[in-house]
């Protein structure tokens, strides 16, 4: 019976679940989420002060440049 590259494909990426077995678990926020998914949702108004924060950041950041004065390596001289 022949594999087809596909079966043959999904068989190795099985194999190899074992591995993402080991992995530590992701790090939990909270120890009540359904209280958490309960409650109510932020203020759709915090959520627009917060994007322009972000947007005024990305701003000032893709603003910086820099100027170079003198060069990074110096020489010193060794008597």
């Amino acid at each position: 019976w022949l594999l087809s590259p596909h079966s043959t494909r999904l068989a190795m990426l099985s194999n190899n679940l074992t591995h993402w077995k080991k992995l530590p678990l992701l790090p939990s926020l909270t120890n009540q989420p359904h209280q958490v998914l309960a409650s109510d949702p932020v203020p759709f108004a915090d959520l627009q002060q917060v994007s322009r924060i972000a947007a005024y950041a990305f701003s000032a950041l893709s603003q910086i440049r820099v100027d170079a004065k003198e060069e990074l390596v110096v020489q010193f001289g060794i008597p």
